[in-house]
């Protein structure tokens, strides 16, 4: 795991922080999309009057999104979302936090967008990045 970055398998999706919510949300759901999981974001997908192997089943499963999605969390993310007990009640959690934070983002992003500037050493990827991020955020 290098550079912030947290490995799901062979990818990497870097760590959610308050200002990359939605372009991490796009990649986490998809890292789920190809583990079969992404079901499990769903709150009324838990079994109610499952056997008990099903249930099983889908503790487990639930339990490998979990541990995706956390894997990926930055620590003041991370503190957000210690007492959940489900992966949807997780990813109901962190949206409710980092949606609430967007209005703000977005009146912060707006000036920042129109004025944003290549600084001294920034590669070219590193700023493509910085001004989506800032668009993603309006």
């Amino acid at each position: 795991m290098d550079g912030g970055a947290a490995g799901t398998g062979s990818i990497k999706i870097e760590k959610l922080t308050k200002t990359n919510f939605h372009e991490w949300r796009q990649r986490i759901k998809m890292g789920l999309v190809l583990r079969d999981l992404d079901d499990m974001l769903d709150e009324d997908g838990k079994p109610t009057d499952a056997e008990t192997l099903e249930l099983a089943v889908w503790k487990r499963r639930d339990t490998k999104a979990s541990a995706i999605i956390g894997l990926t969390l930055g620590s003041e993310q991370l503190e957000h979302v210690s007492g959940c007990k489900t992966t949807a009640e997780m990813w109901s959690t962190l949206q409710g936090v980092l949606r609430r934070k967007s209005l703000m983002n977005k009146m912060k992003a707006r000036p920042e967008f129109y004025t944003v500037e290549m600084t001294v050493g920034e590669g070219m990827r590193g700023y493509i990045n910085r001004v989506r991020n800032l668009g993603e955020n309006l």
